[in-house]
């Protein structure tokens, strides 16, 4: 299995996207920002990684994520898998544990970011998206 990459759009409180500002340290796109990601271990499968790499980064667990997109990785070599979910966890919920700061940012601040290559074309088609609109409406 070729290596790929596993991401998480999580919708928080009020719509607002959790985000990640990458630091000077970040193997790829330092001090930009994107959602939580990584690259897959051996023998993980693509939702198994996006469960660990949003743990990992920022001690959140979830019940559900979906499949939002899978396909060559933009500006990467790499094979992606983005999965989106609901969250009721607030800011002082999440704890930082890779790059600079992990926020819960209002959509109307996103376009303010310097958001990655590969992750302005995904969190904006996903703003754009049915999906997001459905994590706006009341848990039923």
């Amino acid at each position: 299995m070729r290596k790929f990459v596993a991401g998480v759009l999580l919708v928080g409180p009020g719509g607002a996207l959790l985000l990640q500002e990458r630091d000077e340290h970040a193997p790829t796109f330092p001090n930009q920002w994107a959602f939580p990601a990584g690259v897959a271990e051996p023998g993980e499968q693509p939702l198994e990684v996006a469960h660990r790499e949003l743990f990992e980064e920022t001690g959140l667990r979830v019940a559900e994520l979906t499949l939002f997109w899978e396909g060559p990785m933009p500006q990467s070599p790499l094979y992606g898998y983005l999965f989106h979910g609901r969250t009721t966890a607030r800011q002082e919920d999440v704890v930082l544990g890779e790059g600079r700061a992990m926020v819960f940012v209002p959509p109307a601040r996103i376009v303010d970011l310097d958001l990655a290559g590969y992750a302005r074309p995904a969190v904006t088609d996903f703003l754009a998206s049915a999906d997001y609109q459905r994590h706006l409406r009341p848990p039923t």
